[in-house]
């Protein structure tokens, strides 16, 4: 617990002295960097900081249990009047019927043998201990959430400059249609083919600007910060796949089974379960504990001496139930079939997480491939749009034939950037999904990007 409370303290004081750096200069130094956006949405993200006031919630469980096995101290003072309501019959002292007394009690218990606060205990203890890997998940999660929103805006960026790129290419051919029919060498739906490509090509800029605003807000509002632009995504690939052939699957499963901080969220549920069982079967049970009493008591009447007297007691306690109704009985069954739920929803999270990764991890492999084949797509289908341009200035190609070559080379160029950041993704969530997620991991994403 301490370790994590100093880990929290020094991501806050980090990120606090860091400040400086998250301003609008991003805009201006090329936009917003990935690791950037982590360190703003770490701060401000609003499922982060519910999350570290669980933790801190989580870390005083283990002492609200062990309070039960210490001894339990009270002292306890009455003061009052009291006499008889049947007026009586004694006339020796006037107001005899009437008197004040005053009580003063400290008593102390030790519980001996209780198995209901020992459970109680244990229930803290595992509370603690699920209240800290909750909070890993969280701090995993957030990995991917950033990545995943900052990799959304890119989509919308790399549309827009790509629809950027197509809207000059086919108005440079829709001036070059026109030249021509105006020389009498071209004709008008030349023109038209490539005047309502143009008129697409700007209704699809529109919706990836809508896009692309949508996308920076969604960002904005997870890191608490305006942000107007993100770093420019680069179309090279790198040489090698960025998990090395030594990783293989069967490597990362083994390190989700020891690591996985949603695997060990779910384990931890489990044993506060199995606490909360042992609570309840505890109501079977006698209970043994030591119990001391020292009490001074004082009663004072009209015209009598203020007698006063004090006593002690020390001694056990044994306390045997006998018949509660039956309610102990159902306590027990609800708490085992909530055991028996908890168990199951460990091994859906156990067999989910499996998938998970090997999903993730075939996502990086198969997605490296993929993007040296859509590179390679996109040099071939360049030097097809040559070849196209050359025939269409030779009259053996159309208008039509060099609009194709050209969106065939901007769908070429845009499924390689799709195709690179759900590989990126897939990477920082198989490391997320293995707890070895961390900031290290993510300059490499960076690197990649």
């Amino acid at each position: 617990m301490t370790a994590r409370c100093r880990y929290r303290s020094g991501m806050l004081l980090g990120l606090c002295t860091g400040w400086a750096a998250l301003s609008p200069v991003w805009a201006a130094d090329n936009g917003l960097s990935l690791t950037a956006a982590y360190d703003a949405s770490r701060l401000n993200d609003p499922t982060v900081q519910s999350a570290a006031h669980a933790f801190d919630a989580s870390t005083h469980e283990e002492a609200i249990g062990r309070g039960g096995l210490y001894p339990q101290v009270s002292l306890s003072s009455r003061y009052g009047y009291g006499g008889r309501t049947d007026g009586g019959d004694d006339t020796s002292y006037v107001n005899s019927n009437d008197y004040q007394a005053n009580n003063i009690t400290l008593a102390a218990q030790q519980p001996l043998y209780d198995k209901a606060r020992w459970a109680a205990y244990q229930e803290g203890k595992a509370r603690g201990r699920l209240g800290t890997q909750m909070f890993d998940v969280a701090t995993q999660a957030l990995f991917d959430r950033v990545a995943k929103g900052y990799f959304d805006v890119a989509r919308a960026e790399n549309e827009i400059k790509l629809i950027a790129q197509q809207k000059a290419a086919i108005s440079g051919l829709v001036t070059q249609s026109k030249k021509l029919y105006q020389g009498g060498q071209g004709a008008v739906t030349d023109i038209d083919e490539a005047q309502a490509r143009l008129d697409l090509v700007d209704a699809q800029e529109a919706e990836a600007q809508a896009r692309r605003v949508a996308a920076l807000r969604a960002l904005s509002g997870r890191s608490n910060v305006p942000i107007d632009d993100i770093q420019p995504m680069r179309e090279e690939v790198a040489a090698g796949n960025p998990i090395p052939p030594e990783r293989d699957l069967p490597y990362w499963t083994a390190i989700a089974r020891e690591a996985s901080p949603e695997l060990a969220a779910r384990l931890a549920t489990v044993k506060v379960a199995e606490a909360q069982a042992d609570s309840q079967r505890a109501g079977h049970y006698p209970t043994l504990s030591l119990t001391t009493q020292l009490s001074r008591r004082e009663t004072r009447q009209y015209q009598d001496l203020d007698p006063r007297q004090d006593s002690y007691y020390v001694g056990v306690q044994l306390d045997i139930p006998l018949y509660r109704g039956g309610a102990v009985r159902a306590s027990v069954a609800k708490a085992e079939a909530q055991l028996a739920g908890a168990q199951s929803d460990y091994d859906v999270q156990r067999q989910q997480l499996a998938e998970d990764i090997e999903a993730d991890y075939l996502g990086v492999v198969a997605g490296f491939t993929k993007s040296k084949a859509m590179q390679r797509a996109v040099e071939s289908n360049q030097r097809a749009l040559i070849s196209t341009e050359k025939g269409f200035q030779g009259g053996v190609r159309s208008t039509v034939d060099i609009l194709d070559a050209q969106q065939r080379v901007f769908q070429a160029r845009r499924d390689l950037l799709n195709t690179k950041l759900d590989m990126l993704q897939s990477y920082v969530s198989l490391h997320t999904h293995t707890g070895q997620m961390n900031r290290a991991v993510l300059d490499q994403v960076e690197d990649l990007f």
